[in-house]
């Protein structure tokens, strides 16, 4: 994962605004991966960066996590090629992402509920979630392809 000189690998999560379920993914597994892999996100329909306060809050209530630079963005800018891993957490990030020519042997589905619109117990909810898969992950080895 990196420690032979290479570049680390390099993760991309996709959701819808990128305001949610992906910021918590980017920066919940930058926290527990360090720099033995580079994760960014992105959104099929990103929204404004205020609509990512819960998300932000809950990062930092819950797991000691600033993520208050966060900008959304959309995975139209982003060179897909880039990544040895993109991870779509639900079935429309999925269909777009495979639309823009992400390799089928690079794409991964974590359906994760979208807390969007819910309470900051939803968010701290889909953050636990989305902590277990990283650790499946991070167990897998699949992070390191």
């Amino acid at each position: 994962m990196g420690d032979d000189g290479s570049a680390p690998p390099r993760v991309l999560f996709v959701c819808t605004g990128n305001t949610c379920r992906s910021v918590l993914a980017e920066y919940l597994g930058r926290h527990m991966f360090g720099k033995a892999v580079m994760f960014e996100s992105a959104g099929i329909r990103p929204q404004p960066a205020k609509d990512a306060d819960n998300a932000v809050c809950t990062l930092k209530q819950k797991f000691n996590i600033d993520a208050s630079d966060h900008v959304p963005r959309d995975v139209r800018a982003v060179e897909l090629s880039r990544f040895s891993l993109i991870i779509a957490l639900d079935k429309e990030a999925v269909r777009v992402v495979r639309g823009l020519g992400a390799q089928e042997s690079t794409l991964k589905l974590w359906k994760v509920q979208d807390p969007y619109g819910d309470d900051l117990t939803a968010y701290g909810r889909a953050g636990l979630e989305i902590m277990k898969k990283l650790k499946q992950l991070r167990a897998s080895g699949q992070d390191s392809d």
